[in-house]
């Protein structure tokens, strides 16, 4: 099977409600366990999130680890970004089209878990196929299970077979061991776009071939009593970063992705 993609460019969020765009997205999610969403933020607003990492995070740029990143594979790193700015807007973190997806498939029990960035470096070496997280339990009784935690994967330079991409195996989210005899997808997805994977997902990221950096954005959504056991073990790296204040002043639906505030 093809890649899976919908494209919502000039679709209304008001008009997401009856999309049914909407619905098969949700449904190639639960099957393939993946999706591609394309042109779910401008073109400006990348080029807005580019300027202000470069301005605001360019120790976290280069080639080495820092007390709050951690490095993920070859010249490859994570790390969390503060939700300001930029970086604060409603249509990076809770983007509606994005959001349409995540709570149809989370049964709206949908926290941010995790907000950040992957940094693939300039020469980047490819990484094994993973998971984001383990299995529920240690039996078949996973693999059925409705998702309880994606990854929502938001390019800010286009992946593809130079800057590398994220590779996937669709409908491996629904098997207990990878198979490397199958070849996974290699999708291209151009900076604005979005891809979607359900945790137990095997994916990996490919190599940077460039002789530029590749940012990636990544947030975490999940059920509220879910957290990832394994990309946080560092106590120093933390899964989410805004002032007392932040969730205070968003919209109620906004507001909905974290705790309640005192």
């Amino acid at each position: 099977m093809g890649l899976i993609r919908f494209d919502f460019h000039d679709v209304s969020p008001e008009a997401l409600g009856e999309s049914d765009a909407i619905r098969q997205a949700c449904e190639c999610f639960v099957k393939q366990g993946y999706v591609v969403l394309d042109r779910v933020v401008s073109e400006a607003q990348i080029a807005v999130l580019r300027v202000e990492l470069e301005a605001e995070y360019p120790d976290y740029l280069l080639d080495r680890e820092l007390a709050d990143s951690l490095m993920v594979g070859e010249r490859r790193y994570m790390f969390p970004l503060k939700l300001r700015g930029a970086f604060a807007d409603p249509a990076i973190f809770a983007n509606p089209f994005i959001m349409a997806v995540v709570r149809r498939v989370l049964q709206d029990d949908v926290a941010l878990e995790a907000f950040g960035l992957i940094n693939s470096m300039d020469g980047a070496g490819a990484q094994h196929a993973h998971r984001d997280g383990p299995p529920l339990f240690a039996s078949d009784i996973s693999a059925i299970l409705p998702a309880h935690a994606l990854t929502c994967a938001l390019p800010l330079v286009s992946m593809d077979k130079t800057h590398g991409t994220t590779a996937i195996w669709p409908g491996s989210h629904r098997l207990r061991e990878h198979d490397p005899s199958v070849p996974p997808l290699e999708p291209g997805i151009p900076a604005g776009s979005c891809l979607l994977w359900d945790f137990r997902l095997f994916h990996s990221g490919t190599a940077n071939r460039s002789r530029r950096r590749r940012p990636m954005l990544y947030s975490t959504y999940a059920r509220r009593w879910y957290q990832d056991p394994v990309n946080f073990t560092k106590s120093s790296l933390p899964r989410l970063v805004f002032e007392h204040d932040f969730v205070a002043g968003l919209s109620a639906d906004a507001r909905r992705l974290f705790p309640p505030v005192d």
